[in-house]
């Protein structure tokens, strides 16, 4: 219950500072282009207390979910639309008063915010290094290990359990995460793999298909990783289960791999269970009570390392790179939609979003400070990004939309009429409210389901 407020307090936070990043952007601009600011609020709702400063009110408000900036300019709007004007009257610092260029310039400048702050994480990540632990790329065949028939392009492409991918589309590959941005979002497209099997060398041609249950590509592979224990049992009985210790018995069941072993504690159909581990070159039973604690209790030594050194402008440079990498994938992950996923499996709404990130933040700090922080930015660069390209997307009411708005009053050479602006606006809301509504009831569904 504890871990589950905690995943949920972090979460709120997170998201809230990559939101509080978004509407800065906004509010520099505002006061650049001298739009004065009514409103900055960290949350949301009722105002809980803050400080008025020249023509801005700095507030926190109740819900603590983001924020937003508010511009002057909505008293003047709604005059018009009450008074059915033609024109939205001109007062000097309204949102609405300046003119479309600003409003671009301002409209813009969240997303801008956002990518940058992305830019700026990834580079200062890359410049001061950090240590990483990460499973080696080599395979085990999920055909091999589940429970239905089945089969998936790494069974029809030569590929064996046991290989070292070395190479996947002429990039090295030094640890098995890096894979799944290759393939994630490559349905039917041929990929060369290079692989090394017991010494030698070999391509192998692959070409992933698409998952529904998760929304991308794959080839059926699971990382090896030997089922060396790194933890035991934490706060729990670790009965005599040492770290180090290399398991290779469950019950009378060979254990090959940390699949096997997970494998092995699922079918196992009698209790006590008996573990067999290789300590200093002896072997040594053990028995536990219960085969699902046990599963649950256990992690597996990975490998560890340092990234590399950069210097300060090649890690702008990778800054940039990665920044755009993502966003590319952003992109790809919405193609997605359109050619077999399920919408849910490629778009998390609130709920989830909130949920997921409080669960990764509090994963990372598990492993320490150092790799909390690390996740924890990597993270929020991600979703910041993600945020980013939500807000361009040409729907009224976003930024993108507010944008396509601007421009077609720049062609026109003449402002529009509030009547005009208000029914686009209120198209917008309804859009958003529908995605909004069908986000929250498909987190629902995917939480009841976990």
């Amino acid at each position: 219950m504890f871990n589950g407020i905690l995943e949920v307090f972090l979460g709120i936070i997170g998201l809230s500072l990559v939101i509080l990043i978004h509407e800065g952007g906004h509010y520099l601009t505002a006061r650049l282009s001298s739009i004065r600011v009514e409103i900055f609020s960290i949350g949301f709702g009722r105002r809980l207390f803050g400080f008025k400063r020249g023509d801005t009110d700095y507030r926190i408000s109740m819900i603590p979910l983001g924020g937003y900036c508010r511009f002057y300019g909505e008293k003047s709007f709604r005059k018009a639309l009450d008074d059915k004007l033609e024109r939205i009257p001109r007062v000097e610092g309204d949102f609405y008063s300046s003119p479309p260029l600003s409003r671009i310039f301002v409209s813009v400048s969240g997303p801008l915010a956002n990518l940058i702050f992305a830019i700026l994480i990834f580079t200062i990540i890359s410049w001061i290094g950090y240590n990483e632990e990460y499973a080696e790329p080599r395979i085990i065949l999920l055909s091999e290990w589940s429970d239905n028939d089945s089969t998936w392009p790494a069974d029809h492409s030569g590929l064996q359990s046991g290989d070292l991918i070395i190479l996947a589309d002429e990039k090295p590959i030094k640890a098995f995460h890096e894979l799944r941005p290759l393939l994630a979002f490559k349905p039917n497209e041929q990929i060369e793999l290079v692989v090394n099997r017991r010494g030698q060398t070999i391509p192998i041609d692959i070409a992933p298909k698409l998952d529904e249950e998760t929304g991308f590509a794959m080839i059926g592979v699971l990382a090896w990783m030997n089922p060396i224990v790194a933890s035991a049992l934490a706060g729990g009985d670790s009965r005599g289960l040492q770290i180090g210790d290399r398991i290779i018995r469950v019950n009378d069941v060979e254990i090959p791999h940390s699949v096997a072993f997970h494998k092995a504690l699922e079918d196992a159909d009698i209790e006590p269970v008996y573990i067999t581990v290789l300590r200093e070159e002896k072997e040594i039973t053990l028995n536990f009570p219960s085969a699902k604690e046990l599963s649950a209790g256990i992690t597996f030594q990975l490998n560890s390392g340092r990234s590399d050194s950069l210097n300060f402008f090649q890690a702008i440079n990778k800054g940039f790179r990665k920044t755009f990498l993502n966003l590319s994938s952003t992109l790809r992950a919405i193609r997605m939609l359109f050619i077999g996923s399920k919408p849910q499996n490629v778009v998390s709404g609130p709920i989830r979003l909130i949920s997921d990130t409080g669960a990764i933040v509090a994963e990372g700090f598990r492993g320490g400070f150092g790799s909390g922080m690390l996740w924890t930015f990597e993270l929020l660069a991600i979703i910041s990004i993600s945020l980013a390209f939500l807000n361009l997307l040409p729907i009224p009411i976003l930024d993108g939309g507010q944008i396509v708005l601007f421009l077609l009053e720049l062609l026109l050479h003449r402002p529009l009429s509030p009547k005009a602006i208000y029914r686009y606006q209120f198209i917008g809301t309804i859009i958003v409210i529908l995605i909004a509504m069908a986000a929250i009831i498909s987190d629902i569904i995917q939480l009841n389901s976990r």
